[in-house]
């Protein structure tokens, strides 16, 4: 049964077609009030990680930190909606938008594990790297860093999937207006959970490649230090701070995706332990 015809109730900006808009906008005698505290401030976490998606210059460790931090955040935000009886009661119904969100889900999850084994192969070939430039090994650093720009290119093609996954959910086609403003919700913390990893593991694909560049040219600056009397440790000092960024944007996005990854099992154990419930 189409939904149509109903006031809103939670305005979010989306990227969705017209007619999957008409059917998000929608209120629901059900569900708590917008100013309901638990509504107004999961709908402050996911305008907050859309900022980040629209971000897209920052390439700084901070930003980085702060983008993982707040998508953790949305979800500490959705754990409190999700546990509303309300919306409980909503997700109980089983229906085949649920269904949708538990896939979208999934490919979050498989996409945050990918990234996991993804940085620990980076923080291996990190170290080869700056073992190669101590012992001055040519060869060895030529084939790292090889390895290390396929790497890079794995991290921007699960960028790129995230993007264009996302299935679409046709709002259009709720149940009642209680289900599509329900899903709508949960629809919105994916899209804008995808959507600003997407950014933040292109942001680290960045980091990564000025520490290529910068490890590619040392060996041949090395070579001009000796030609020109130049210092070695000057010219190492500039060559290092970019190793040394992406050592530490590894350390940074390996501790918090690990968070992020929990909160997202979290987020569909909740959703499959919510229908369990219904039978």
């Amino acid at each position: 049964m189409m939904v149509k015809g109903f006031n809103r109730s939670i305005s979010l900006p989306m990227n969705t077609k017209p007619k999957a808009r008409a059917a998000y906008h929608v209120r629901s005698v059900s569900l708590p009030c917008r100013s309901h505290p638990l509504i107004s401030n999961l709908e402050e976490q996911i305008r907050a990680v859309r900022s980040l998606a629209a971000n897209s210059d920052n390439t700084s460790l901070a930003w980085i930190e702060a983008g993982l931090s707040q998508i953790e955040l949305l979800h500490v935000a959705l754990n409190d909606f999700l546990n509303l009886s309300e919306t409980k009661t909503v997700l109980q119904q089983g229906t085949a938008m649920t269904d949708l969100l538990l896939d979208n889900l999934l490919h979050l999850v498989d996409s945050y594990g990918s990234l996991l084994s993804i940085v620990a192969t980076l923080k291996q070939q990190l170290f080869e790297v700056q073992s190669a430039l101590r012992r001055c090994d040519s060869t060895g650093l030529t084939c790292s860093l090889k390895s290390q720009k396929k790497t890079e290119k794995e991290l921007s093609r699960l960028a790129s999937s995230l993007r264009a996954s996302t299935k679409s959910l046709p709002l259009e086609f709720a149940s009642d207006a209680k289900e599509a403003e329900t899903v709508g919700i949960l629809k919105e913390v994916i899209y804008a959970t995808s959507a600003a990893s997407a950014v933040v593991f292109n942001r680290a694909v960045v980091v990564s490649a000025a520490a290529s560049t910068a490890a590619a040219s040392s060996a041949s600056n090395k070579i001009m230090a000796f030609a020109r009397k130049i210092s070695k440790e000057d010219k190492q000092m500039v060559d290092s701070e970019k190793l040394d960024e992406l050592e530490e944007c590894v350390k940074i996005v390996e501790r918090m995706s690990e968070k992020v990854f929990r909160s997202l099992v979290n987020f569909r154990v909740s959703l499959l332990n919510i229908q369990s419930d219904s039978f």
